[in-house]
């Protein structure tokens, strides 16, 4: 099984890859040489990265719950009931 042949691998690809596409562009929310405070004060960039780093994380867990739910998943090989 692989991305090729498999529609849960490829969506679920596209979608990190996205994730990464989005961080390495250079957006003033994830990468600043200028000093732009938010609140707080601290600078705006930091919160960018706060809030994509959770919504990766996020995506992680769900991507985890839903391997988990697969039923290939489901029955380890070796283990008999």
């Amino acid at each position: 099984m692989d991305i090729t042949t498999n529609g849960f691998e490829r969506r679920w690809s596209a979608i990190f890859l996205a994730m990464y596409l989005l961080i390495i562009l250079p957006f003033p929310v994830f990468f600043s040489t200028d000093y732009i405070a938010g609140w707080l004060g601290v600078p705006v960039f930091i919160y960018g990265w706060l809030i994509h780093a959770s919504l990766v994380f996020g995506l992680i867990a769900l991507f985890a719950w839903q391997c988990l739910q697969r039923p290939e998943y489901q029955d380890l090989p070796g283990e008999e009931a």
